[in-house]
């Protein structure tokens, strides 16, 4: 039977990458923020450096080595192809190889806004695959969605924008591949922004 929970996955201010000028800062304890000053547009990305296909391991006596007894074991590593593939190699026929894992459902973003309206503000999910000596494929899982651009009711008050994946519950199987969540805002002149933290609401399932 088929086993499925849900998590999140947030990265704060300390974990977040960007390009463009802006500033990781303390503004007072426990309010830690990258801040983007006016008349700039930064990208601030986060990756999924987590675990998208879970693995089990089974229990068993010594020299045995592993017992799968179930189909609880989980392809983790794919084939040369990006398929799914086995983790006990070929000629193993007990367990099917099902390509179960991380579906995500939603994206989000933390961030305040200042003194003026932003000019834009968008979220989006991108999957890059990479393959031996080609072209990186990158698929837009969520395309670039506007999000609030207003201004918050206190420099660390924040919107939280979040976008929906359109057909949710879709396992990500790709194997070598990275999932790309990217916040871009831009601020007029006078405005300031400060991103708090991106994050995913995810399904994980397993057999």
């Amino acid at each position: 039977m088929a086993r499925t929970f849900s998590g999140i996955l947030f990265y704060d201010a300390s974990q977040i990458n960007f390009t463009g000028t802006a500033t990781y800062t303390r503004n007072g304890l426990g309010d830690l923020s990258v801040n983007q000053a006016a008349s700039l547009t930064v990208q601030y990305q986060m990756g999924c450096a987590d675990v998208k296909r879970p693995f089990f391991s089974f229990n068993a006596f010594p020299g045995q080595g592993t017992v799968p007894l179930s189909n609880e074991l989980q392809e983790v590593f794919g084939t040369a192809a990006g398929g799914p593939g086995n983790p006990l190699g070929p000629g193993f026929s007990g367990t099917p190889a099902i390509p179960w894992g991380i579906s995500v459902v939603d994206i989000f973003a933390c961030y305040a806004v200042g003194t003026l309206a932003l000019t834009s503000a968008t979220l989006g999910l991108s999957r890059i695959n990479y393959v031996e000596n080609t072209a990186i494929s990158i698929t837009a899982l969520i395309a670039a969605t506007a999000t609030a651009t207003s201004v918050t009711a206190a420099a660390n008050a924040c919107h939280i924008g979040k976008v929906a994946a359109a057909t949710p519950l879709v396992f990500e199987t790709v194997d070598f591949s990275d999932l790309l969540l990217e916040l871009v805002l831009v601020t007029p002149a006078t405005s300031t922004a400060r991103v708090y933290g991106l994050g995913m609401h995810v399904a994980v399932e397993y057999s």
